[in-house]
């Protein structure tokens, strides 16, 4: 008669010390790997504790970024093909590398060089100002796509596309119909694509591409990996698209229908920006393009870095690009350099156009603390944002930024996607990065810096369009918010490292 209590007994104590022993495991997992992160740990500890099935859940998905391991690979990855690009005897590069060094912008009298400059020499010892591009501003897909159509129906030898999202609508097909009969006519086509981004881009491929070389790229198909669910915090948000290693495309604009107004439904439209170079900063673009093939392919690099991918690059135009590709293992934090760069330097003004403003804590200080010296700081968000909880986890910061003095702008109208940066009106950021901690430590980037040259004033032009489309808001407008709103933000705002 007391079997079947104390059986019952033996393993309710049998359930409840397996899970204590995977919770004491989950959080030295934790004070392990984030031992430099906490806040992030604290966050974490508390949710495992109270929350013993469920939170377990949400950190092996949303906790483990997998960047140590990640990276590991992926900087053997890089190192090796950084090597065979500065061979000066390696036979497609050794010349493309000459040649580039003839670009560098030097400023001549050095100290006229810019401040800004010098930082990012520091900052970012693996990229370089090259002088003599033209960049084009593209407003829109509606405006990118047939531009990007037009440039590939002409190409000759090579073209190389990458993107976070690939939808199977009317745009996806298109661009990839277009790609499909340049692979028949026999020339090199390649496809990068984001698995988490661009879930059914596979599916396409096999309907439309057949021809198409691709891999997906993050999260995961990387080469020597298991499929792990924590492996999605990991992801490649690159845009980028380049045609017989002259012409690329880089910005924030995905291939959708949604980008584009003959196609997308007027609730569902995207305003975003995309940029159309020529000269020499396409050679870095394209590095950066085969530097990640080579990563998820498993070509041998002598395979991949081919002569014709590198022409001679001539001079287009006035403005000076550095490329900034920024990712776990290749540039870590590249693009979080830049904004402290951006803030640390400026002499007059910083205006950010972001969708998702949602960065740590040192750097929103570090905003605030430039008020201090007569720095103006703009920061331009939608007010309509397509992910709620980020909307949220932003505008928990607005009362503290406002009361210091920066003036933020909630953009009208669609959701924009928009992301740049204008520094001091003398130089700009731009491509695919966000302002927040995503973009900063865990996803892959692809932006440039640039100075000078007729972009600079379309892109300014650009600015003072985007506010005049917005609503500056006042710090009377996030006070005095009900409970539960202010509830709804400060639980978001603590899954900003994740966001």
């Amino acid at each position: 008669m007391f079997v079947g209590p104390y059986f019952d007994y033996f393993h309710i104590t049998y359930y409840g010390v397996t899970i204590l022993l995977i919770e004491i495991t989950a959080i030295i997992h934790i004070l392990l790997n984030k031992r430099n992160e906490p806040q992030t740990a604290i966050l974490w500890i508390v949710t495992v504790l109270y929350l013993p099935l469920f939170g377990l859940l949400l950190y092996l998905v949303f906790g483990i970024n997998k960047i140590s391991s990640s990276e590991l690979q992926i900087r053997i990855a890089d190192q090796l093909i950084r090597t065979k690009k500065h061979d000066p005897m390696h036979k497609a590069l050794g010349g493309h590398q000459r040649e580039q060094v003839k670009h560098v912008f030097s400023g001549g009298d050095r100290s006229s060089y810019p401040i800004f400059q010098s930082a990012l020499d520091r900052l970012l010892p693996g990229t370089m100002p090259l002088d003599g591009n033209s960049l084009e501003l593209l407003n829109d897909g509606t405006k990118a796509y047939p531009r990007m159509l037009e440039e590939i129906s002409k190409a000759k030898s090579s073209v190389h596309l990458q993107s976070f999202i690939i939808m199977d609508d009317a745009v996806g097909r298109e661009i990839l119909g277009a790609l499909e009969r340049k692979a028949r006519e026999g020339l090199d086509v390649k496809v990068l694509y984001d698995r988490f981004g661009s879930m059914k881009a596979g599916f396409m491929f096999r309907r439309y591409g057949k021809n198409v070389k691709n891999f997906s790229i993050m999260p995961f198909s990387c080469r020597n990996r298991f499929i792990m669910p924590w492996a999605v915090q990991l992801r490649n948000h690159r845009k980028l698209l380049v045609i017989d290693g002259e012409t690329a495309f880089i910005g924030g604009i995905n291939i959708s229908s949604n980008n584009d107004i003959r196609w997308s439904r007027k609730d569902e439209y995207i305003h975003d920006l995309h940029c159309l170079v020529k000269g020499p900063a396409v050679g870095e673009l394209q590095f950066s393009f085969v530097r990640d093939w080579f990563y998820v392919s498993s070509q041998n690099v002598f395979e991949i870095l081919k002569k014709e991918y590198f022409p001679p690059l001539a001079r287009h135009g006035n403005s000076i690009v550095r490329v900034v590709s920024s990712g776990p293992g290749q540039d870590y934090e590249a693009t979080e350099k830049v904004f402290m760069c951006a803030v640390m330097t400026a002499k007059s003004h910083v205006w950010i156009m972001t969708p998702y403003f949602v960065p740590e804590k040192s750097f929103w200080k570090l905003l605030c603390a430039s008020i201090s010296r007569g720095i103006e700081v703009r920061i331009i968000v939608p007010k309509k944002n397509n992910h709620w909880y980020v909307q949220y986890a932003s505008q928990s910061l607005f009362p503290g930024l406002l009361e210091s003095g920066v003036r933020i702008y909630e953009k009208e109208g669609s959701f924009s996607h928009a992301k740049a940066m204008i520094v001091d009106g003398e130089w700009a950021f731009m491509g695919s990065s966000n302002c927040d901690v995503r973009s900063f430590k865990l996803n892959f980037e692809l932006d440039f810096v640039v100075q000078g040259g007729d972009f600079m004033n379309e892109l300014h032009k650009q600015f003072i369009y985007e506010f005049s489309a917005s609503t500056e808001l006042k710090l009377a407008d996030v006070e005095n918010k009900g409970l539960l709103r202010q509830l709804a933000e400060i639980s978001c705002s603590l899954f900003t490292p994740v966001m």
